[in-house]
């Protein structure tokens, strides 16, 4: 699997038909939890990008499973570790990766592609993100990006205020498509 890309905006825009999220600017990822006997229980392998395995170095995602309830599951989202202001830090991420002991790294969670063995790919966006909320019980080491329908101005705005990476806007009813 390779997760879909992003493209970068010439500037922030309003728009009804766009899901907007902030992004922190990590290593974007996929997560496959499972397959289990049982919910919440599913081993943890986390991909980068780039098709590597990075999660035998980040031990604190390893029972990332029990956050999920499903027998099987695969998320796409970035991983990143955040210095005291709670800006992502990519040296101690990438420090970490490396396999040296250091801050925690969390994976951010953005979409949902595949649940119980039955692929999301081509449902919507808002809808993989609904049943991303409804399977994902959120905790230090992963959370749901919250996602704001129509205001990508006021988010991009706030994230800047805030010292975030960005905002990544993805239309509403936008199947997913890997490598694209």
């Amino acid at each position: 699997k390779v997760p879909m890309l992003a493209r970068a905006g010439t500037e922030p825009f309003d728009s009804a038909a766009h899901l907007f999220e902030p992004t922190w600017g990590g290593l974007r990822a996929l997560a496959f939890v499972g397959p289990a006997g049982a919910a919440g229980h599913g081993a943890v392998r986390i991909i980068d990008g780039d098709g590597r395995e990075v999660g035998g170095a980040l031990p604190e995602l390893a029972g990332m499973g029990v956050r999920i309830d499903a027998r099987s599951a695969i998320l796409d989202g970035e991983l990143v570790a955040v210095d005291d202001a709670g800006r992502a830090d990519d040296a101690e991420l990438r420090r970490r990766i490396a396999g040296e002991r250091g801050r925690a790294v969390a994976f951010l969670a953005f979409d949902l592609l595949h649940l119980d063995g039955r692929s999301l790919l081509s449902t919507p966006l808002h809808k993989r993100r609904a049943l991303l909320r409804k399977v994902l019980h959120p905790g230090d080491e992963v959370v749901a990006v919250p996602a704001i329908a129509a205001e990508g101005r006021a988010l991009h705005d706030a994230a800047a205020a805030q010292g975030i990476g960005g905002v990544m806007a993805r239309e509403r009813t936008s199947p997913y498509l890997p490598g694209v």
